[in-house]
């Protein structure tokens, strides 16, 4: 599923007319799907206080790279590797994320208010060191994007909307999902015991493999949903 929203993520920035742009950095081929979509290499790159607002960066590998405290304020960034990169204190208000792979990345700090996010990755523990204002602002409205295994127990993410998300084997025990708007997305082994859904709107997601002995969803709106326990 993570790998087809990459792709499509891609597809979207092409289609866009990112494609073709001058990056202003650089990037190699990874695992997570992106074979055509990263060609230029920064990996390890010192961007530490730089001024990219309103820059275009695109299939570009900054992995591991030091950008804190960089501005990337209404940057259009497409198939960008950040994995393990130090984000933390960046400004990415307003910014278009197309296909951004976040993962293991420091995001401490960082600004992402009035994002748009398409496909973008931040599985396993990178979302832990969020505020819930960080994660309801780089979650919010995300379209198609990877936050499998993801560590959200007890957070607050009440009136978030998500489509086409993945969020399997993710930890949500106890979360506030109250008044969320939530459609296709795929819940399949996660743990969602104590998880609030007061009004919540699921449509067409999918709990497979999920115990729902403790999870009440007599107030939420429902459709189209597949409660299978078994994949």
């Amino acid at each position: 599923m993570r790998i087809l929203a990459v792709v499509l993520a891609c597809l979207v920035g092409s289609v866009a007319g990112t494609v073709g742009s001058a990056a202003v950095a650089s990037s190699h081929n990874h695992d997570w799907g992106h074979d055509n979509c990263v060609t230029v290499n920064a990996a390890g790159a010192d961007w530490a206080g730089r001024d990219l607002h309103g820059q275009r960066l695109e299939y570009t590998d900054l992995s591991r790279g030091n950008l804190r405290n960089v501005n990337l304020r209404d940057a259009k960034l497409t198939c960008v590797d950040f994995r393990g990169a130090d984000l933390r204190g960046a400004d990415l208000r307003g910014a278009e994320l197309t296909g951004v792979d976040f993962e293991g990345a420091q995001l401490e700090g960082a600004v992402f208010d009035g994002v748009r996010a398409v496909g973008i990755s931040a599985p396993d523990g990178t979302l832990s060191a969020l505020s819930n204002e960080q994660l309801h602002a780089l979650m919010n409205g995300c379209t198609g994007c990877n936050f499998a295994d993801a560590d959200l127990h007890g957070r607050n993410l009440s009136g978030i909307r998500l489509t086409g998300a993945d969020l399997a084997n993710a930890n949500l025990r106890g979360a506030d999902l109250r008044g969320s708007y939530l459609t296709g997305v795929d819940f399949s082994h996660t743990q969602l015991a104590g998880v609030k859904l007061e009004n919540a709107a699921l449509i067409g997601c999918s709990f497979r493999g999920v115990d729902l002995s403790s999870v009440d969803f007599s107030t939420a709106r429902m459709t189209g949903d597949d409660f299978r326990t078994r994949l």
